[in-house]
């Protein structure tokens, strides 16, 4: 008995397809809505599914090729499509999108009997006459000579196993669009023997070949491996079918097996050529009206032109849709009970994160400049009367998509221009830094290990990613004033007289003139100047206590006077972990901000085996 699964949210046609088709001796199942048909096919599997008008409940047009692997991957349901007379554009969209054809509402016992009957015939003919895949790959590699040697259906080695692949891709060159490629290891016990090994594999080939539609190939390329190849297949189904691959293997519980491994690569069968066959590059629109009917024609116009197209009847199933959804552009109808487009477009503002933002365009059969101003001023990139025209929808849907596209690249662009920059001023910092540091025979990599501490105190105290990667180059650079210092004095092993000194207490006012110069970076000097101010007001050159000190330089200073007592000087060594905690303790008010210096004797705390030091 065929099994026929008819879907419409009107009663009366639900009703009259199962008295017509029940006096056939078919086995009729009837749905009311969209979410309980697709509960059904996930267990179920009838022979031919008629839809009606709860198509766009599903999404649209583009629905039908879904609904026709619902229930198994890789075997097709017929779905006829149940519409309403007189529109052409709609039939052409069904049938471009998978469907086997359309009936007319209301339904006609003989015509409806008649389309059921042919489009069962044709699938039993098909079935009947289809081919195995084994046969397909055993005709293929007849062909060759390398491969005479196979026996039972299993071809080894890497050569034999590519040159039946090259002529597998060659038999598909009928089809359009992309293939997937499909690896599966199962995985056994080392001891397994050669034997239960080959039962093992028996029975996984003859599971894969109930997942198999006509078009799928499947070869053994090597030990304990299965290949498939499949064409004209939707990425989201490929998972599905590892998914039921795995569960059933798991199910049947067959001989001694650790897993199943998967890999899976996509193919381009025509090079990108079709591409409305290839989903990756068809634009995607997503149509909200509380309107059937504008819902239909929107989805009529924009599916003609290869779009994919959803159509969704409620700013809530918009909201719900986009969290796990990212099409190209929303077209969204100012007018909508329980929430209108206004309230929809600012809820969905408030809940994308920046960056992620998708295009808006109102529809409305409004002539109001208070309206229009009100929606863009929400963020809606245009307005699109209502009837629409095919020509005008089309033409600003395309234009807005290739804006916001453009606009993505170019951000993209200046992105990737600004962190090649950012990477370069880095580089060249480093590079000063460490010409700074290579003056001072004592204290080599020192601007380093600062700039290293400084960003962690700042990462610990709350500071962004971008104002840890600023303080880091000004820690890098707060020595730079150096340069002016003559290295005698730099690198004097003996005690300083005052007037070294004094020449030695001139870097932070030499370091804040030449780092004033890259007005681009204007914090640099910051720390360059201040580092060796002190909290209450005894540093040098300016004297600053407490607050009026710079954030930065406060932290700078703590990690500069740490490294001092962690690295070698030429009159000591470093100096024990526990003098330089207590020195930080003690200088808490007096030398450094208590804030940052309790951060400094935390990580030193963390620190037991005394890693940040000079090496």
């Amino acid at each position: 008995m065929n099994w026929i699964v008819v879907a419409d949210s009107d009663v009366s046609t639900l009703r009259d397809a199962g008295q017509i088709l029940c006096r056939q001796k078919m086995r009729v199942t009837g749905f009311k809505s969209a979410q309980t048909l697709l509960d059904f096919l996930r267990d179920n599997q009838p022979d031919l599914i008629l839809l009606g008008n709860v198509i766009w409940e599903l999404g649209g047009f583009e629905a039908i090729s879904a609904l026709q692997r619902a229930a198994k991957p890789g075997e097709d349901i017929p779905v006829l499509l149940m519409a309403e007379p007189g529109n052409r554009d709609q039939e052409e969209s069904a049938q471009a999108k998978g469907a086997a054809g359309i009936i007319n509402k209301p339904l006609e016992p003989a015509m409806l009997t008649a389309r059921v009957q042919e489009l069962l015939a044709l699938r039993e003919k098909r079935e009947r006459n289809s081919v195995p895949t084994r046969s397909n790959l055993e005709e293929i590699a007849s062909s060759l000579e390398e491969c005479n040697d196979a026996s039972n259906g299993m071809w080894m080695g890497r050569e034999v196993f590519g040159n039946v692949y090259r002529h597998m891709l060659r038999y598909m060159e009928r089809y359009h669009g992309i293939a997937f490629q499909v690896l599966f290891t199962v995985e056994m016990p080392k001891d397994t023997s050669e034997t239960m090994r080959a039962e093992i594999m028996t029975q996984f080939r003859r599971q894969l070949q109930h997942t198999l539609r006509e078009s799928d190939m499947m070869l053994e390329s090597g030990e304990n491996q299965v290949f498939l190849l499949l064409p004209e297949v939707h990425e989201s189904d490929i998972a599905h079918v590892i998914f039921r691959v795995i569960d059933e293997w798991k199910r049947t519980e067959y001989g001694p097996i650790t897993g199943i491994d998967s890999e899976v690569r996509r193919v381009d069968l025509d090079d990108g050529k079709s591409a409305a066959h290839n989903r990756k590059g068809v634009d995607w629109v997503v149509v909200v009206d509380d309107d059937v009917t504008n819902l239909k024609m929107a989805g009529t116009i924009l599916s003609r032109q290869h779009m994919r197209v959803t159509a969704l009847k409620s700013g809530r199933a918009l909201l719900d849709y986009v969290r796990d959804n990212r099409p190209d552009l929303i077209l969204l109808d100012v007018r909508m009970p329980e929430m209108d487009g206004f309230e929809t477009l600012r809820r969905l503002k408030q809940e994308t994160s920046s960056g992620q933002e998708i295009p808006v365009i109102f529809l409305t059969a409004d002539e109001n400049a208070e309206s229009e101003m009100r929606g863009l001023e929400l963020g809606a990139m245009d307005f699109i009367k209502k009837p629409f025209v095919p020509e005008v929808l089309t033409l600003r849907v395309r234009h807005i998509i290739e804006l916001v596209r453009l606009q993505k690249n170019l951000a993209d662009e200046v992105e990737i221009k600004t962190q090649e920059n950012e990477n370069l001023s880095l580089r060249i910092v480093q590079t000063l830094a460490e010409a700074i540091d290579a003056k001072d025979n004592y204290t080599n990599g020192h601007s380093g290990r600062v700039a290293k501490y400084t960003r962690e105190i700042a990462r610990r105290f709350g500071y962004s990613q971008k104002r840890q990667d600023e303080i880091y180059m000004m820690g890098l650079l707060h020595d730079v004033g150096k340069i002016g210092v003559p290295d005698a004095v730099i690198n004097k092993p003996a005690k300083l007289t005052e007037e070294e000194y004094a020449q030695i207490k001139t870097h932070p006012v030499m370091g804040d003139r030449i780092l004033k110069n890259i007005r681009e970076r204007p914090k640099l000097a910051v720390g360059a100047r201040w580092h060796h101010e002190r909290y209450d007001g005894t540093g040098y050159p300016d004297g600053l206590s407490g607050d009026k000190i710079p954030e930065e330089a406060r932290i700078i200073a703590v990690a500069d006077a740490y490294d001092a007592m962690t690295s070698r000087r030429s009159y000591r060594g470093i100096l024990p972990q526990d003098i330089v905690r207590n020195e930080i303790k003690n200088g808490k008010g007096k030398q450094f901000d208590p804030a940052f210096a309790d951060i400094m004797l935390t990580m030193i705390e963390e620190d037991k085996d005394y890693i940040l030091r000079e090496k």
